[in-house]
């Protein structure tokens, strides 16, 4: 027998043990989410924006993805509010999280100053530390008193069975608390990803951008800005990668390699970048990240505004009785219940589909309709007893050179979406290989919907070419379905930009608020705010090519040819060829002068 002075541990204190570290594995995953929440906010706005628009990434996103995707930013994040917020606390509640540690000083001498000890909480982490030991010791000390007592089924033992059913119980809650894996895409499904994003709402205008600028002029707009964009695309990834040379050079991923940056040739020659906000940062400062930031989030702001105006159009295609200005109102009043109310998963993953749907039938649709119905220029000629006796279909037109360029532009943005795409592949050394093939076949789609939408309609194709195929193709009912589901799609695609826009504006506000309560209130006010002004800037430029060619030419400009092209000279500038840094000032150049003359223009 061991010495009277030998501590027994009770059984009761394994099963308090057992039960508390149960508790702790079941809310694991929370509490490393929240713990990402905390962290992102220690770095520079906007810190939320590379956890946000991951919504915009992929064509489907789970449900799990689209929680994490839509939480609003942690309360209470600056060193005053937080001193508030623990100051309140409670003798008896437990102690902060690891965010408020380093503020734990003042709570430590207000105690002491009135001679008080405070007992630490069962749910803090060094105490939990110090019952598993004290649980070791218990297992130690039952298995000495087993050993010595005679031999006899152990099932029959006291409180053997309650140990079972509690071992049980805490491996279902282990396996059901495991954290969530983050899958990775493959090579076909980061392409599918690309392409969603790439073939978005813009393709409605393609056929318009060559009613004003021609087949051939059409033609070069498209194949032009296709060339520039997939050249700014394998920029970002190197940029992302943080070595100027070709993504196949490395066999790794660039954030689970083993070389250190920079150590040996073969190596990096910068850590990898993970967003676009990252980018700016490291090649401008935070000057230079704030600036393009504010240029990002205009960006998803003027796309509400633009799918604002899509859902009016076709809604008066249906409903001719009704002004535009009317169905804009019913559908920023019906879009920004979900995105307030409705913040649930599933319904959000609903909503992610609804755009692929869309792309692929308008891709088909357009051209089906085009091989049988054929030219259809002469008919509408005749209905809508046009006198002028200009072709219907032109080869050039200089006028109109950059409204097509800028609607053309705005088809091929996104570019702030690459670093989630980029994150997500299971193989990111094979970027290079996926934006190529995926460039190549946006480039086709985008040019036969063009041309097929032109062929059909000529200098009659409105500028949304679905109402123009509404409004003539007999094929009513199929037409009527078509019209429908780009409605739906506009509200879908509203719904799900509005979450990285308000959350973005959500983490300006977060460090003066106090609690979740707070910071719901806020985020519906946020919505509704945005909502608004949407819905007066939509009313107030009704026109879905002007505001298209207005984006392309300030955000695509930009976002997708100028900084990639100026962040890949600042980062890598002792490593480029003459040839590469000459491409990449071009790139810059242009840039800039199609984005001012081309908002002149525009304006």
């Amino acid at each position: 027998m061991s010495s009277p002075c030998e501590e027994a541990p009770l059984l009761s204190d394994s099963i308090v043990i057992v039960n508390s570290e149960t508790t702790s594995q079941a809310s694991t995953t929370e509490s490393e989410e929240t713990q990402r929440l905390w962290d992102e906010l220690s770095q520079p706005w906007p810190a939320t924006f590379e956890r946000s628009i991951g919504l915009l990434a992929s064509p489907v996103v789970s449900q799990v993805e689209a929680d994490m995707f839509t939480r609003s930013p942690k309360p209470g994040s600056t060193p005053l509010a937080l001193n508030r917020r623990h100051l309140r606390r409670d003798y008896n509640s437990p102690d902060p999280s690891r965010v408020l540690l380093a503020h734990r000083h003042s709570d430590v001498d207000r105690f002491e100053s009135q001679g008080l000890l405070k007992v630490q909480s069962l749910d803090f982490a060094s105490s939990m530390k110090e019952q598993a030991v004290r649980a070791d010791k218990a297992k130690e000390y039952r298995a000495k008193i087993l050993q010595k007592q005679p031999k006899y089924d152990a099932t029959k033992s006291p409180g053997y069975d309650r140990e079972v059913a509690s071992l049980e119980h805490q491996r279902r809650v282990k396996q059901a608390a495991k954290p969530i894996v983050e899958e990775k895409s493959s090579l076909i499904q980061s392409s599918f990803n690309l392409a969603n994003i790439l073939m978005g709402v813009g393709l409605l205008g393609l056929p318009f951008a060559f009613r004003v600028a021609g087949i051939i002029g059409g033609s070069c707009c498209v194949f032009g800005m296709a060339l520039m964009t997939w050249r700014t695309t394998i920029l970002i990834g190197q940029e992302l990668n943080g070595d100027p040379r070709p993504s196949a050079f490395f066999d790794d991923s660039p954030f689970k390699s083993p070389q250190q940056p920079g150590s040996t040739p073969g190596a990096r020659m910068l850590p990898p970048s993970s967003s676009f906000p990252e980018i700016a940062r490291k090649s401008f400062g935070a000057v230079g990240s704030l600036i393009l930031s504010i240029i990002l989030y205009f960006e998803l702001f003027s796309c509400i505004c633009i799918f604002f105006v899509t859902m009016g159009d076709h809604l008066h295609q249906i409903f001719p009785a009704i002004s535009n200005t009317k169905h804009m109102v019913i559908v920023a009043t019906v879009s920004v219940i979900p995105a307030i109310l409705l913040r649930t998963p599933t319904l959000l993953s609903y909503l992610s589909m609804m755009g692929t749907i869309s792309t692929v039938s308008v891709v088909l649709s357009v051209i089906l309709a085009a091989i049988l119905e054929g030219d259809l220029t002469a008919e509408l000629a005749e209905e809508l007893d046009t006198e002028e006796q200009r072709p219907h279909h032109i080869l050039w037109d200089t006028s109109g050179f950059i409204l097509a360029l800028g609607l053309v532009a705005y088809c091929f943005s996104g570019h702030a979406i690459l670093p989630s795409i980029y994150r997500s592949m299971k193989e990111p050394q094979k970027f290079d290989q996926m934006a190529t093939s995926t460039f190549l076949a946006v480039t086709v789609c985008c040019w036969a919907v063009a041309v097929a939408g032109y062929f059909m309609f000529g200098n009659m194709v409105a500028d949304q070419v679905t109402l123009s195929m509404e409004a003539v193709i007999h094929a009513n009912v199929l037409m009527k379905g078509l019209v429908w589901l780009m409605i739906l799609t506009a509200f879908s695609k509203t719904t799900l930009t509005m979450f990285p826009l308000a959350i973005g504006m959500e983490e300006l506000v977060a460090p003066f608020l106090t609690s979740e309560n707070a910071t719901a209130m806020a985020s519906a006010a946020i919505k509704v705010v945005l909502t608004g002004m949407a819905l007066a800037v939509s009313i107030f430029v009704p026109s879905f090519s002007y505001l298209c060619a207005l984006v392309g030419m300030i955000c695509t400009m930009c976002v997708s040819i100028i900084l990639p092209a100026a962040a890949h000279i600042q980062m890598f500038g002792s490593r480029l060829s003459w040839w590469e840094k000459f491409l990449d000032w071009s790139f810059v150049f242009v840039g800039f002068f199609i984005a001012i003359t081309g908002t002149v223009a525009t304006l």
